[in-house]
């Protein structure tokens, strides 16, 4: 089991849009990511191993109009795909089985992969180093986390738990937002 560490912003808690897909578009989808992926050489579709009944995949470095064509221009996959880019976010496509439908939406992580997925040690004891509660599920603002970056006691508890290599990846998660005031970092 993992604890995420994401950013989340105040458009994560409305209604993100959603859409029904095919299997047929949905293989379609996974083709063209895959192509795509080779030409530019970084993978586009997370994980690419094995996708079972859930996967995300990177949108922005794409044409609008070209992954909704494979959609024919659904408005409800343009407006899923639109916002993911607005956003920096990925997609996040989920089969239901007991629903029998594939679902498109927005995802909660960014496009290029930021987010800290760590197992439940590391992560708890990141949020030791930092000078939190080691609870599974939190969040904080970001300008108290970092306060608590720029504070030297941090460097020295990370090196004593081994998370200190950690650190860096949550500056450059931090600095992957500026301008977003209501932003926070999110574990869960």
């Amino acid at each position: 089991m993992s604890i995420l560490f994401r950013i989340a912003v105040p458009a994560d808690e409305s209604d993100t849009p959603a859409a029904i897909i095919t299997a047929r578009q949905l293989a379609a989808l996974r083709r063209y990511l895959r192509a795509e992926g080779e030409r530019i050489g970084r993978a586009l579709i997370e994980p690419d191993e094995i996708i079972g009944t859930s996967f995300e995949a990177r949108v922005c470095p794409l044409g609008l109009a070209t992954i909704t064509g494979l959609f024919d221009h659904d408005p409800a996959v343009i407006s899923v795909v639109e916002e993911a880019q607005f956003r920096g976010r990925r997609i996040a496509i989920h089969h239901s089985r007991t629903a029998a439908e594939i679902t498109m939406r927005v995802a909660l992580t960014s496009d290029c992969g930021l987010e800290l997925d760590l197992a439940y040690g590391n992560a708890y004891a990141l949020l030791e180093a930092l000078g939190m509660d080691a609870d599974s599920v939190g969040e904080i603002p970001l300008e108290r986390l970092r306060d608590r970056l720029a504070d030297p006691a941090t460097s020295v508890r990370a090196v004593e738990r081994g998370v200190a290599h950690y650190l860096p990846r949550i500056e450059r998660l931090l600095a992957s937002v500026a301008g977003v005031d209501e932003a926070r970092l999110a574990w869960a």
